[in-house]
């Protein structure tokens, strides 16, 4: 059975069906070594001009980023993790999201965890060098080859035993 696929390589975006077979996205793709397309349709992230093939084979570290829709994998095989807010620099790709590793663990951890896509959540995937608007999705697979630069914005609890004070008017 195929089903759709939207992936971003380095000078476009990918559109087409795929046959991963069963099982969670992250775990098929990080098992292939290259991504077979079918009815395809390219669009240049320079021009948005669009070309459209029947088949297309992709090498796996040629793609940057991808959308996950609808496949989230089996419930009971999650395990307790902890939030982290990164940016990471992938190509001319860049995307904030979250991150999740084990609680045990160090800062970034999650980005050596997986063989090659590492998963994020609450995402928002642009153009690194343009001010146009973002894509908000609710997980992609960001390729941990690709990334070249990671920012994390850490959320820092601050208590007190007094409410601040009121500022003046």
């Amino acid at each position: 059975m195929r089903e759709q696929l939207v992936a971003w390589a380095g000078d476009c975006v990918v559109r087409g069906s795929v046959e991963l077979g069963e099982g969670r996205l992250s775990d098929r793709v990080n098992e292939l070594d290259t991504v077979t397309f079918f009815d395809v349709t390219l669009r240049s992230l320079d021009d948005g001009h669009e070309v459209d093939v029947d088949e297309l084979e992709v090498e796996r570290g040629e793609l940057h980023v991808i959308e996950v829709r609808g496949r989230r994998g089996d419930p009971g095989r999650r395990l307790p993790t902890v939030e982290e807010r990164v940016t990471l620099e992938l190509g001319p790709f860049e995307v904030t999201g979250n991150l999740h590793r084990p609680p045990h663990t160090h800062s970034l951890a999650s980005l050596s965890r997986w063989p090659h896509f590492v998963p994020m959540t609450d995402a928002l995937v642009g153009m690194r060098d343009r001010d146009d608007e973002r894509v908000a999705q609710p997980v992609v697979l960001v390729n941990r080859e690709r990334i070249g630069k990671t920012r994390t914005h850490t959320v820092m609890p601050v208590f007190a035993d007094e409410p601040p004070p009121t500022p003046p008017a």
